[in-house]
């Protein structure tokens, strides 16, 4: 790549400004650095912490070791406090987690050290000018010119504002668009509410290191992490009383300062530090507004801003510095990516405006989101109303980690990194969404669309199991046997007893006298109906199973497989499983479901176990020739919990295991280290049994002619007049199916969302119904969920 004439004016040798201008060294592009201040990394009074988003750039750039090594003490545990400073809300292994999740700590230290740190990198020193505050820049056809305050004049190929919150760069691109676009720039559209007093306490008591401590009161709060050797970060906000625009935000004296500290002087940090105790220790301090703003136009014509001088944050989520890293390295990308197309280095004003405008456009809606957070964070914090005052009190005590850890990966994981720079090795559980296939996305309208869909299929199961059956008279029937305790044709009598509860009895006297004339009936499409059934409902209750014991599934609506099993045995498959199926859709429905680490299943080595003896060992003996109809009733009644014990011997098993571990001191034999070599047996062993079947069925009924095809997979007038049992009877297969069929559709077009795979769901709509044909829909189910497994397992190494 040849740029030859050109060149990059930032002015501010900012951390925004300095992480431009080492990504362009090391691109091989032009730059000069501009900065007001006489030393590069003065002690300006504030700290800044640094986050997973910030750090990976930081690591592409070279500088993370020495971050990690001057900050000394990454953030192990966050507290929430009251007005006492008592902690009411605690994450004692937060370091451990965020490293993790992403891959990457968070670390404070002072602003002045990363500025260090950056500087000490760049090669090109004699590039960087201290002591040259812009005061004008000028837009030509070809260049931009900026003037110093020392009357020296630069030539650029475009300029770069990177001077922060009151950029010189900024005022002077409002005042070239004012002439010739005055609807570009609206200079009114940044608001303060809260203003704030930042400082650094060194030498005298601070809080305990590695800790990084909210505390929480009435318009006012603090926030104050430790930092490196014996320094102590300190913010304390407060609310303004109203919110103020553009002109009318202040800007505070020393004497203002002064005032607010003598009213806060024995406020509590910890029961055992006050305020006074760190300001009476400050090396430095700032009294300062804190505006909050995402500008509507951050570039005109050459001229670009970057940082505070585009996009400013509440200090208290910490996003500030690590989103102007992040806008440094979006623009090189689109910088670098233009020049590609372009090798003479040669832009024009045109090429250049498209650069900005794609910057602008990547970083903006992630920016406004990040900045509206970090606001309702600071009024949380400040319990602005009764209503926030009582969520801080009565419920934050009780939130549970993950709901923050979720939050986590929008905050991180959705991050800017270098194209053109190779991604550090890190091990993270979360893929960040540059790694994925593309960046996940919400379902949208369509999601809702299909809790509809599933109620609608749940609401037809239910008018043709129950309306219908009470219209053609099979209830009747049923009714009929269970008080005459007749068989029909079969000689002897329906049985009354099984377990001795009477209440459980008669739910079992009324399924086996319904399951009964459907074994044995004359018609043969009717056993085989139910054999077809019930192989194509293994591979759904080995699904079921587990995703009950998932463990990003704990405490969902699918967590119970045993449950909806008992439900769906009294009310029908048909039924209960598009009730699952919504559930399961609800469960999934955030963009992250499937990024979010919780994918492992440590009791996957019993479930299948627990599907032989549970499940097909009493199907296998509901088709057995018993000689007397005494054996083959309680052979049904026997079966009918079937679905339901498959998830209880699972639980058992993996406690027996766990109690013969603990008691020989052994290692845990639910540890999900091995969970895919059962998972993958469970879906080849399943999908076999229901595949094979399926085959032969459909076979059979292609080279008998005794053997209807249509009569096994296509029921009759479900509301018609029945005269036996037999032939009242309503099988729910081609509901369950539908169900099903719609369920591995969402959950292949999820993978797609998640961008996790290329399959979309168009192109998973022609597998599936080649699979339900060619398969069944049993096995095809299982196969879906064997890719889906995989898919979900290698989400760390996609691209």
């Amino acid at each position: 790549m040849s740029q030859k004439d050109m060149k990059v004016i930032i002015a501010g040798g900012s951390i925004a400004g300095l992480s431009l201008a080492l990504m362009l060294e090391k691109n091989g592009i032009d730059f000069l650095v501009l900065e007001a201040y006489r030393d590069i990394a003065p002690q300006a009074g504030a700290s800044i912490g640094l986050l997973p988003n910030g750090l990976r750039i930081l690591d592409q750039l070279g500088c993370y070791e020495r971050v990690l090594a001057e900050s000394e003490y990454p953030v192990e545990k966050v507290t929430f406090r009251d007005s006492r400073g008592k902690i009411f809300w605690s994450f004692e292994d937060f370091n451990e987690r965020i490293s993790e999740r992403h891959g990457y700590p968070c670390v404070f230290f002072d602003r002045r050290m990363l500025i260090q740190i950056l500087y000490d990198k760049i090669q090109q020193k004699d590039k960087i000018l201290t002591s040259e505050k812009v005061v004008t820049v000028r837009n030509h056809p070809t260049h931009v010119a900026v003037t110093t305050q020392s009357g020296k004049e630069f030539m650029g190929t475009f300029v770069v504002g990177a001077d922060g919150i009151h950029s010189a760069v900024r005022q002077q691109m409002w005042e070239t668009a004012q002439k010739l676009d005055p609807t570009w720039i609206d200079p009114s559209e940044k608001d303060a509410t809260y203003a704030c007093i930042f400082g650094i306490s060194k030498g005298g008591p601070g809080v305990e290191k590695g800790t990084l401590n909210s505390v929480f009161n009435e318009h006012f709060s603090y926030l104050v992490p430790s930092g490196p050797g014996d320094r102590t970060y300190w913010f304390l906000v407060r609310n303004m009383g109203k919110t103020l625009h553009g002109s009318e935000i202040p800007r505070y004296t020393k004497e203002d300062e002064e005032k607010l500290v003598k009213e806060h002087w024995d406020d509590y940090i910890t029961p055992t530090l006050q305020f006074s105790d760190l300001y009476k220790h400050k090396i430095s301090s700032v009294y300062t507004a804190l505006p909050e703003y995402v500008y509507k136009k951050w570039y005109f014509q050459r001229i670009m801003t970057i940082g505070d001088a585009a996009h400013k944050f509440e200090p208290l989520t910490g996003q500030g510095g690590n989103n102007a890293i992040e806008t440094s390295a979006s623009l090189a990308n689109h910088l670098v990516a233009s020049l590609k197309k372009n090798d003479s280095g040669d832009l024009s004003t045109t090429e250049i405006t498209s650069i900005f405008e794609t910057t602008q456009r990547q970083r903006e809606d992630r920016t406004w989101s990040l900045v509206k957070q970090s606001h309702a964070r600071q009024r949380m914090e400040c319990m602005e109303t009764s209503v926030l005052k009582f969520v801080a009190r009565y419920i934050i005590p009780y939130v549970p980690k993950s709901v923050l850890t979720d939050r986590w990966v929008d905050t991180y994981a959705s991050g800017v990194s270098l194209n053109m720079l190779p991604a550090p090795e890190r091990d993270h559980a979360i893929p960040f969404y540059d790694e994925l296939l593309r960046a996940p996305s919400a379902r949208g309208p369509f999601g809702y669309l299909l809790y509809i869909v599933f109620a609608a299929l749940a609401v037809v199961a239910f008018q043709l199991l129950f309306a219908a059956g009470k219209v053609n008279g099979t209830w009747s029937l049923v009714r009929e046997a269970v008080i005459n305790r007749s068989i029909g044709d079969l000689s002897g009598s329906l049985r009354e007893s099984y377990t001795g509860v009477q209440s459980i009895d008669k739910i079992l006297t009324t399924l086996v006298s319904i399951f009964l004339p459907a074994i044995t009936s004359s018609h043969r499409e009717q056993p085989l109906q139910l054999l077809y059934f019930l192989s194509s409902m293994l591979p759904l209750i080995a699904i079921f199973t587990i995703e009950g014991y998932r463990q990003k599934n704990r405490w969902s609506m699918i967590a119970s497989p045993s449950i909806w099993g008992i439900l769906y045995q009294l009310r029908g498959i048909g039924f209960i499983a598009p009730l699952y199926f919504a559930a399961s859709h609800f469960v999934s429905r955030k963009s992250i479901f499937l990024l979010v680490p919780g994918r492992e299943v440590p009791a996957a080595k019993f479930i299948l176990p627990a599907l032989i003896l549970g499940f097909i060992v009493p199907t296998i003996l509901l088709f057995f020739p018993f000689k007397d109809t005494e054996s083959l009733q309680a052979v049904i009644a026997a079966w009918q919990p079937a679905p339901a014990l498959v998830s209880c011997f699972t639980y058992v098993f993996a406690k027996l295991a766990n109690a013969a571990v603990k008691k020989s001191n052994g290692c845990n034999p639910n540890s999900p280290g091995d969970d895919m070599f059962h998972l993958r047996a469970i879906y080849q062993t399943t999908g076999t049994i229901a595949a094979c079947i399926h085959l032969s069925v459909v076979i059979g009924c292609f080279i008998s002619n005794e053997i209807s095809l249509m009569q096994i997979f296509v029921p009759g007038d479900s509301f018609g007049r029945v005269e036996t049992l037999a032939g009242g009877v309503f099988n729910d297969f081609l509901l369950v199916t539908a169900a099903s069929f719609i369920w591995s559709l969402v959950n292949i077009a999820d993978l797609h969302r998640a961008g996790l795979s290329r399959v979309d769901w168009k192109a998973g709509l022609g597998y599936l119904m080649a699979g339900f044909v060619l398969i069944g829909p049993g096995a095809s189910a299982a196969a879906l969920w064997f890719w889906r497994e995989d898919v979900m397992s290698r989400r760390k190494a996609i691209k």
